[in-house]
This record gives structure tokens, C-alpha cells and sequence, in this order.
């Protein structure tokens, strides 16, 4: 049996990676030796099997440990029996600690391990899509809640044994006068074997603080200590800690990779911290979306309690923000006493999307404390720059650290977290000045980064790229006094090198760059291939063949490269002569829809014997009949076509074209009939909120809505219906409050993301639906709709010349054949913007024989959110006959684009000259072969009049289909006669 294909670690995991990249180290300090840690341990990984009928066995543990300075890495290779008579599918639970961040893993494939190999992002996730749809169930690791992840293992073969390799690195805690190791051992079953071993860097004997497995041997090695400890038929429990001398480590570690030397070094720096001038005026902003209520309040209360008895006189302007922000509040804070503007935050009701771009709106006052879990997921993407010092309060275990210390250290504040140290701590911080060290002069060292100028823990972060055998970092301390002193960090290449050096340059470096990710993104994704990172712009990820590798052109792993560019350079070519044939089928299709559009069909009844052979025909076509269709022929009794010239757009090819001529020839070429109204049937949800907020006032609806959200916290529809309950009652501000509750959901779920921006179009928001579509863009630039969508909502806002771009993105890109047509329905948009817009627009890329405008009386577009889901888009005629996927051309000449089957649209039905009348437009649930990303797929249909004209009209509906075979009314065009 062949192995299945496996992909690791996607889009989810990498919003939680990026984080552990640019503030892992941060969440394990504490402020001094003397207090402990407020640590949260990490549990060990286990594998849950669903349908097993005998429970799977945890056969061997094998675990290896490198500690060198405060770096540690631990490989965790578990290998599993499977006693069943049939091969079963595992989970992998696996959580982590805070500031603990996977490195690598690998799985075997009939014996051989194959290590994960770095892929872009968006590349992983169309292999693992592609795979998913062929049936062939891969393996997934993803995030789940908080620091946790889980691993789909498949196939555990029957009778067989599977094994997984997961590595993860960490800075370890401090305690005292020790760095503290701690290897969580809770398997909680007897394993047939167990053995740990490992090297710890360092000069002094380490400590057996705990352990719940007999104590380890340590055996004095040429680099530090080597560890053994192992043991058959052992029952795993509880944790083994260990304690190393911080003094006896080595100040820097170096490693050599990719033909370079790198170090990484966590020098220790002194100096007080001092007490800061008193803030006349401070504005706080405070984080009220839905993932504000996360967050730990009686922490954050604590430290502004401890705040206002330093800074006892303060003016203070409180702006609350969710999707947008709040009037200013203005409060007084007179001899320490808060409690107005406690009591103001205490009634706070969390709701809504996250968008920090408001906050560089805020002014007016001395400083800023920013209360929030960092996690943007609305408005535009760039990094606000705050207009004064800003401290950043981290009181969230899934807060996003690199973006809230970015934010703060960029405006002369810093990040104070609340959730890794006691609050007095924290409070210090907040309120003192702390020494900033900044890099002054390199010797034989290029490349150096600070992960941030404060220290932690006494202690700051440093790496680099030597470039001699020794060199040393300068670095300048400056404290709150403005007194200046020196460190010194002498690096030498040594034989113990540091196995992590290079990545946690690559993540200090990445991180960095994530603060500004839409300027980065390619370096972003240079790195993260590079140094075998998770990044926003990377995965990891591991294919079963030389082949799979080339098929989707990922780098494998040494062993399978010689095969690989063997293969690749074939489909290299094959690659390149698909691109050149592309537009000539793009331009053959729109050559025969052209056909099409120049005929004139019968606009009179229907004769009878026509009518009863089609329906006779479409009576044949059974629920088997699901594959890419041609056109219909006409109809046998239609007359010939008549001669009748196309109306070709007065365009060249040049660099900038005038389309007054286009819009000209389009709008002579429909028909004359201007009297064609659009109604849409009003979505009406039945649920009991629904109708209890139906029957409520006004003004209690929100409260209403608030009430009814703790039970429906997960369904996408709760919110859909209440924005449309909202809507409806006039309170468009609320309703846009609710409806981003969408982009809280799920920060990579692009099905979610794609509602969400359809339903802003509908209110006529594009400027908010816009940063919306680019992160669906991004997200899945493999599939047409992405970039279909996107340039629709740019048309919507008024920028022309970039929807044009993005919708030939769709034209000009050969797409999966699960996207029949795609590109004609597209290049129908096209063509009507450049046709009616009202300046001149670049088409110097676009191939001229595309540039064919083709209007219409009517059009409607149906989308829908639910990849492999199978939605029909039916109209029907004042002659009664349906268009639909089995009848894709009428009597009069409707036209029904070709049948999606596999999720999302669009199907587009087309009628050049609309004979009078209604024509009724419904939409039909055929069939889903996945889990319903919504409880139920929602639905997008646009009905357009006069479409490629200045007369064009167009109104937007979204609504939902549950069942198989449901049918629902959409709206209906009535056509006036002449």
C-alpha cells in the first residue's frame, strides 16, 4: 500500500509561530531572580484513536535533550502499535508551553524517516487541499486552543507500528541562581521501552531537582554533561526537572549552517530601572472586541490600580476600539482614585473584530497604555505608529507579543506583560524608566539583532553572523538618567556549537520583519525556507515521493533530490507550454460565446413540441450528470443566426488606453427595453433569537443580541442574522459591530472571511470589505475566486485600474479543472469596467483579443462559502423555462455557465435581450462532500441589469441553504415591455 501524502503544519499554525518567533523568549522571564516564573507547563503529546476497537499502544519513547547556554531543544520520537486487523487514523495531541515553538518533524514511511522540508505557505496549503479532494486522507498538524496542537496520523497500518519525531526548542526559566529544564512525562500508560539522552553545555554539575522516573546519570563530557536515563516496561508520570547553573554556561553558542557561522547570546545587562516622570494627561486604549474579554482583567485592573497610587493626578481619555473606535471619554483621576474609569471598564461589553490601525488616530496626551491581546484582524494590516510613548500591556496567553512589542518599542514605550510576571513587577515596568541597550560597534560580526532593546529577566537577546573565529558586540546601555555604559560580548566559534543559533537568528529576524508584512512578505519567505522556519509566509511539510515533490514543486529532502530534478524539469516544461495554450482556449471560449451573443433567438412563446423534447431531455439527466459541459446546442426549431456585427471595443494595444469608444459600442449594443426592475426576496431566518429580536424594540435589540450570544458563539449564521436584524432596524453601526465578529472567528478561515466580505459589499462598506478580500488573497492565491473577489470589491470601491489587474489575474492563470469557465466569467467583469469607466485604464498586459465587451439585459452570479459543495443556480423565464446546469441554453437565448460542482462558484446565467416579463431566480442545495463551514453554506447572488452599460444596476442578496435539495427564491427581474 502506498504511503499517504502528509502535510504539516498550515495557515493555522502560523499566526501562533509568528508569535512564539518574535516573543517566545519573552513570555518565560521573570523580573528578578528572587520571584519565580508564572509559567504555564506543557503537557506531553498523546494520540487519540476514534474508532479503534482495541486502544492503540505507546510502544517506545525516545527523547533527546540539547542545552546549551539557556537554549534547549527536545526531540520527542514516539513510536505507536496498532493491534487492530484494520489500518486506523490517529490524532497527535501535542500541547506546548509558553515560549515553547516547534523546530522540526518527521515521520517514517515504511521504515525510512522523512523530515519536514520548508514550503510557502499558501503552496502547502493548495498540496494539502488537492490531496484532501482526491480522497487520499493526509496528515495535518494544526493549532487548536491556546498553545496546543494536534496531528492527524494516517495510515497507521494494521497490525503495524507508526512513528513521529516532534522537536521544539525554548529558553529556559530562570530560578535563582539556575536555568531550570523542565521534561513533562505524563503519557499516563507503562511503555514497553524509554530512554532520554542528551547533552547539557555547561561547567557545572546540574541538579536533579525532581523526578518522578529515578534520577538521570551525568557523565562529564568534552562539551558539559551528557544524560542517560532509560528503562523497560516504564509506567510515565508526572515530570523530571532539572537545574543548571547559570554561571557555569556559556555566554554565547555558535552553530554553522548554510555556509555561515552564526551565534546567539543572552548577555546580561544591570542598571535600575528609574522612576519615570509623572504623565499630565494618558490616553488609554482599550481593547473591546469579542477577544478582548480573553484577556485577563483582575491583572490589568491590578496594574492600573498600581499605576494611578504612582501617578496620582492624571486627565485621562479612554477610547474604547473593536472594529472602529469610540467617542473619546474623558475622566479624571485625583488622588489615586480610578474608580470612575473602573466602574466605565467593568461594564465594558466585548464584542466585535479587533482593528489596531484606529490607534494612530489617538493624540493629544503625554502617553498611551494599550490593553489588548494584539491580534488585528480587521481594517488594514500595516502596524499603526502611535504618536507618543506607548506601553502595551500583554495580559492574554494567545496574545500576539512581536506585534504588541513592535507597536510599543517603535514609540519609545515598551511591552509590559502582565501574564509572565507578578504584577508588581509588571507595575515597575510600567511606571520606571529601564535601561535600553542598543547595538554600538561589531568586530568580526555582521548581522547583529536585538530581539528588543530591554532586558528580560535581566538578560537581553542577541545574534548574529561571525565572519572571523572571534569577534565581539559592543552593545550601549543608556538608563532612565541618560548615564551610559558598556557590554562587551566576546563570541568565539566553538566545537560545542548551539544546535538552535542560526533559527533563533532567522526568528529575531523574522519577526522583525512581520511588523511590516505586507513590505516583507518575500524576505519573510526567504527566511522562513532558509533557516526551516514557521513564519506567516511558510509551512512545513512532508511528501511521500520524489514525484509528489515535483508535482507540486516543493524541495524535498536531500535523499530525494537527485529524483526530484529529474522530475521537476519536466514539469518545468510541461508547466510552461500549459501557460502558452491557456489563452488560446481563454480566447476560443470567448470566441464562441461571442457566437452566442451575436445570434438572435425568439423572444415569442415557446412552441409545445419543443418544449416537451426539452423537457423530455432534461428529464434524462440523472444525479450522475456532474462533469464540465459545452454550451447546449440551440434549440432545433431556432431560426439561423443572424448576421449581425460584433461590437468590437475601439482598444489597441498600448500603454494607456482610452475606453470611450468601448463604453460607447457596449451601450448601443443592448437592448432598448429600459424598464427592468430587480427584487430580492427578503431573508427571513426562523430561529428563536430570530424572532425574538424580530418582535423587540429598537433599543433593546442589542442587549438582546448580547444575551443570546453566549449560545452561539460559534455559528457564523447567529451573527450573519443579527447584522441582517440590525440592518434592518436602521442601527447600521451596531450591525457592522457584529458582522466583524466573523474576522474573530477563525484568523485563517478563509470560507468565513470570503461572507464576511460579501456581506460588507452588501451594506456598501468596500473600504472595509477590502482589506478583508486581500488577507482571503493571500490566504489562497491557488484559487480563481480569491483574486475574482478581490477585484470585484475594488470595482465596488471605485478603483478601476486594480480591479482590472486583479480580475486578469484570473483570465490569465491556468486554474485546477474543478473551475470550469472561471476565466470567462471574469473576463466578462473585466471587460464592463473598462467599458464604463470613467478614465483612462492601463490594458497593455491584456491580450487585445480579449478585450470584448458583450452586454447584457440580465445577469446573476451565484457564490457560495463551502469548498466540495455542490449549489445550482436556476432561473426561469416568462415562458416558464428553467435555466439551469441541464439546460444551458433557453428558447430566447439564456446562456447558464458551465456547472461548479466542487465548491464556490460562480455560476452565471446571461441574457442579451430580455423579453418581457419575470424571470425567477432560485438557488438549489445539490450536495457537499464536507463539513459545513457555517452549519450551513451561505449563499452569494448578485442580479445585475443593463450589465456592461452606463445603465448597469445591480443589488446584492446573502442568504443560506442547510439541506440537501433545499431550494430557495432569491429575488426575480421584472422586465416592462418596449
Amino acid at each position: 500500500m502506498k504511503p499517504t501524502t502528509f502535510s504539516l503544519l498550515f495557515a493555522r499554525l502560523v499566526a501562533l509561530c509568528c508569535l512564539m518567533a518574535g516573543g517566545g523568549l519573552l513570555a518565560q522571564v521573570g523580573p528578578s531572580a528572587a520571584k519565580p516564573m508564572i509559567a504555564i507547563e506543557a503537557q506531553p503529546p498523546r494520540m487519540v484513536v476514534r474508532d479503534a476497537q482495541v486502544p492503540l499502544r505507546l510502544e517506545s519513547v525516545a527523547i533527546a535533550t540539547s542545552v546549551a547556554g539557556r537554549l534547549a531543544q527536545t526531540a520527542v520520537e514516539l513510536t505507536f502499535f496498532n493491534p487492530n486487523a484494520r489500518v486506523l487514523e490517529g490524532e497527535l495531541q501535542f500541547p506546548l508551553a509558553e515560549g515553547q515553538s516547534i523546530t522540526g518533524m518527521a515521520m517514517d514511511f515504511n521504515g525510512v524517516m522523512r523530515e519536514a522540508v520548508p514550503v510557502e505557505k499558501a503552496r502547502g496549503q493548495a498540496v494539502f487541499e488537492d490531496i484532501t479532494r482526491a480522497r487520499v486522507d493526509p496528515a495535518l498538524a494544526e493549532k487548536t486552543i491556546g498553545n496546543n496542537f494536534k496531528l492527524r496520523v494516517y495510515p497507521i497500518p494494521a497490525l503495524g507500528r507508526k512513528t513521529v519525531v516532534l522537536r521544539y526548542e525554548e529558553s529556559l526559566v530562570q530560578r535563582g541562581s539556575e536555568w531550570i529544564y523542565r521534561l513533562p512525562l505524563g503519557y499516563g500508560e507503562r511503555v514497553g521501552r524509554f530512554a532520554w539522552s542528551g547533552n547539557l553545555a555547561t561547567t557545572h554539575a546540574p541538579r536533579v531537582l525532581r523526578s518522578t522516573l529515578g534520577d538521570p546519570v551525568f557523565l562529564r563530557g568534552p562539551s558539559g554533561y551528557d544524560l542517560r536515563l532509560a528503562g523497560e516496561g516504564v509506567r510515565l508520570a508526572g515530570a523530571v526537572e532539572i537545574g543548571l547553573a547559570a554561571q557555569g554556561a556559556p555566554l554565547a553558542v555558535t552553530q554553522d549552517f548554510d555556509g555561515a557561522t552564526w551565534f546567539y547570546a543572552e548577555p546580561a545587562m544591570g542598571g535600575a530601572l528609574l522612576p519615570r516622570r509623572a504623565p499630565a494627561r494618558v490616553a488609554i486604549a482599550w481593547d473591546a472586541s469579542g477577544s478582548g474579554a480573553q484577556r485577563d482583567h483582575a491583572r490589568e485592573f491590578a496594574l492600573l490600580g498600581a499605576y494611578f497610587a504612582r501617578f496620582t493626578e492624571v486627565d485621562v481619555a479612554l477610547t474604547l476600539f473593536r472594529d472602529r473606535a469610540e467617542p473619546v471619554q474623558a475622566l479624571r483621576v485625583a488622588r489615586g482614585d480610578w474608580s470612575a474609569l473602573r466602574r466605565v471598564l467593568e461594564g465594558v461589553a466585548y464584542d466585535g473584530a479587533t482593528n489596531l490601525a484606529v490607534l494612530g488616530a489617538i493624540d493629544g496626551a503625554d502617553e498611551m497604555l494599550l490593553f489588548s491581546d494584539g491580534l488585528s484582524n480587521y481594517g488594514e494590516s500595516a502596524l499603526p505608529r502611535p504618536g507618543m510613548p506607548t506601553y502595551a500591556i500583554g495580559a492574554a496567553q494567545s496574545a500576539d507579543v512581536a506585534v504588541l512589542r513592535a507597536l510599543a518599542e517603535r514609540s519609545g514605550g515598551r511591552l509590559v506583560d502582565v501574564i509572565a510576571q507578578p504584577v508588581e513587577a509588571a507595575a515597575r515596568q510600567l511606571t520606571h524608566a529601564s535601561p535600553r541597550a542598543r547595538v554600538e560597534s561589531v568586530e568580526g560580526i555582521v548581522d547583529v539583532l536585538l530581539a528588543s532593546p530591554f532586558a528580560e529577566a535581566g538578560r537581553l537577546m542577541l545574534a548574529g553572523r561571525l565572519t572571523e573565529a572571534q569577534g565581539r558586540v559592543i552593545l550601549r546601555i543608556e538608563d532612565g538618567a541618560g548615564r551610559v555604559s558598556r557590554v562587551v560580548v566576546p563570541v568565539k566559534r566553538s566545537a560545542s556549537h548551539g544546535a538552535l543559533a542560526a533559527q533563533r537568528w532567522g526568528r529575531i529576524k523574522a519577526a522583525a520583519l512581520e511588523t511590516e508584512y505586507d513590505l516583507n512578505r518575500a524576505e519573510v519567505e526567504r527566511i522562513g525556507k532558509r533557516f526551516r522556519l514557521i513564519t506567516r509566509a511558510t509551512s512545513l511539510i512532508i511528501l511521500d515521493t520524489a514525484a509528489d515533490y515535483a508535482r507540486h514543486d516543493i524541495e524535498p529532502p536531500a535523499d530525494l533530490r537527485s529524483e526530484f530534478e529529474r522530475l521537476r524539469a519536466a514539469g518545468v516544461a510541461a508547466r510552461e507550454a500549459d501557460q502558452r495554450a491557456h489563452l488560446e482556449r481563454v480566447a476560443a471560449q470567448l470566441r464562441a460565446k461571442e457566437t452566442w451573443w451575436q445570434r438572435d433567438f425568439p423572444k415569442g412563446p415557446k412552441p409545445a413540441p419543443v418544449a416537451e423534447a426539452r423537457d423530455a431531455a432534461v428529464g434524462s439527466v440523472t444525479d450522475a450528470r456532474r462533469r464540465a459541459e459545452a454550451p447546449s446546442p440551440a434549440p432545433a426549431a431556432a431560426p439561423p443566426a443572424a448576421a449581425m456585427a460584433a461590437p468590437e471595443m475601439a482598444l489597441q494595444r498600448r500603454s494607456r488606453a482610452d475606453n470611450g469608444a468601448a463604453k460607447t459600442a457596449g451601450a448601443s449594443a443592448a437592448s432598448g427595453n429600459e424598464s427592468i426592475a430587480i427584487r430580492l426576496q427578503p431573508w427571513a431566518p426562523d430561529s428563536p433569537y430570530a424572532r425574538r429580536m424580530r418582535d423587540a424594540e429598537a433599543r433593546d435589540l442589542y442587549r438582546i443580541y448580547l444575551d443570546e450570544r453566549e449560545s452561539h458563539r460559534t455559528s457564523t449564521a447567529f451573527f450573519l442574522d443579527v447584522a441582517d436584524l440590525l440592518f434592518n432596524k436602521g442601527q447600521h453601526l451596531l450591525a457592522m459591530r457584529v458582522l466583524s465578529n466573523l474576522a474573530e472567528m477563525n484568523l485563517e478561515n478563509r470560507h468565513i472571511l470570503r461572507v464576511l466580505g460579501y456581506r460588507l459589499l452588501q451594506a456598501g462598506d468596500a473600504s472595509a470589505a477590502l482589506p478583508v478580500f486581500r488577507r482571503v488573497r493571500d490566504l489562497s492565491p491557488n484559487e480563481p475566486q480569491s483574486h475574482r473577489d478581490l477585484g470585484l470589491a475594488y470595482a465596488a470601491a471605485g478603483q478601476a485600474q486594480k480591479a482590472v489587474d486583479a480580475l486578469y489575474e484570473v483570465v490569465s492563470r491556468p486554474w485546477h479543472g474543478r473551475f470550469p469557465e472561471v476565466e470567462l466569467i471574469a473576463l466578462a467583469e473585466l471587460n464592463a469596467i473598462v467599458a464604463t469607466s470613467s478614465g483612462r485604464l492601463d490594458v497593455s498586459r491584456i491580450d487585445p483579443r480579449l478585450l470584448k465587451n458583450l452586454p447584457l439585459d440580465l445577469r446573476a452570479v451565484l457564490t457560495w462559502d463551502a469548498d466540495n459543495t455542490d449549489i445550482d443556480l436556476w432561473v426561469t423565464d416568462p415562458n416558464g423555462e428553467k435555466a439551469f446546469y441541464g439546460n444551458r441554453l433557453t428558447w430566447q437565448g439564456a446562456r447558464m455557465s458551465a456547472d461548479f460542482t466542487g465548491g464556490y462558484g460562480p455560476e452565471e446565467f446571461s441574457l442579451k435581450v430580455a423579453k418581457p416579463g419575470k424571470y425567477k431566480v432560485e438557488a438549489q442545495f445539490y450536495g457537499q462532500r464536507q463539513q459545513i463551514v457555517t452549519g450551513a453554506t451561505t449563499l452569494q447572488v448578485k442580479l445585475t441589469s443593463k450589465f456592461g452599460t452606463a445603465a448597469a444596476k445591480e443589488q446584492l442578496v446573502t442568504l443560506r441553504l442547510k439541506n440537501g435539495r433545499d431550494v430557495v427564491l432569491v429575488g426575480e427581474f421584472e422586465v416592462g415591455a418596449d
